[in-house]
């Protein structure tokens, strides 16, 4: 992950998870969606009209200009989706985000709260390609899924390990929590018993005073 990734997706997450790593749509899917888009609808009308007379004379240059202005916003949209199209893993969850020119959806699932990740293979070719789909099993038997994904081994193993590092944390964290529930205990505890002590003691005086006062001639100067 380099550093444009990082504070490019950053402003989708909460300021105390950190970005472990991003993953993306392959690279191939973008790649057929523009040539479809360039060499049927910019390729092709292009070369119609610079070769055919009679287009020429019907159609004036302006529009094919726009035209072709409007097939490269079209492209240009088509990159921005692919590219916004992606799962952020980062120390504590894995988030699922899609996001459009007027919208963003984004869902995120704890690790501890994860089944299992499926691999999944559309054609035959994936394998060549390494191009798989990713899909996350909750515990409640929800899922989310990450279409097309490039690397999607290499993906699951870094889930594993950054996942296995957040059990660490969370055991640490547990330990932690229990060493100061225990002193806290040990001072309750303490406190209490010397609290006890003090009013048995307090108990004896009374009853030794008690015992002075009902003697002849005694004095209270309290």
């Amino acid at each position: 992950m380099n550093k444009f990734e990082s504070t490019f997706f950053d402003k989708y997450i909460p300021d105390d998870q950190i970005i472990k790593w991003i993953i993306h749509i392959h690279f191939l899917e973008i790649f057929s969606r523009l040539f479809l888009w360039l060499s049927m609808w910019a390729i092709l009308p292009s070369v119609l009209y610079y070769y055919s007379g009679s287009i020429k004379e019907l159609v004036p240059f302006f529009f094919l200009e726009w035209f072709l202005f409007i097939i490269f916003i079209k492209v240009i949209y088509d990159i921005f989706d692919w590219y916004n199209d992606v799962w952020i893993v980062t120390n504590n969850w894995v988030t699922q985000l899609q996001r459009s020119l007027f919208k963003t959806d984004s869902m995120s699932v704890e690790y501890d709260k994860m089944e299992w990740i499926e691999v999944e293979q559309s054609w035959i070719l994936d394998k060549l390609f390494k191009k798989w789909n990713l899909i996350i099993h909750k515990i409640w038997d929800d899922t989310f899924e990450l279409k097309n994904t490039i690397n999607p081994y290499k993906s699951i193993n870094l889930i594993e390990d950054i996942s296995n590092e957040a059990d660490e944390q969370s055991k640490l964290g547990d330990d932690k929590f229990d060493v100061i529930m225990d002193a806290l205990g040990w001072v309750v505890e303490t406190y209490l018993d010397k609290k006890t002590r003090k009013s048995d003691k307090q108990k004896e005086l009374e009853e030794v005073i008690e015992q002075v006062e009902k003697n002849k001639w005694t004095i209270d100067l309290r």
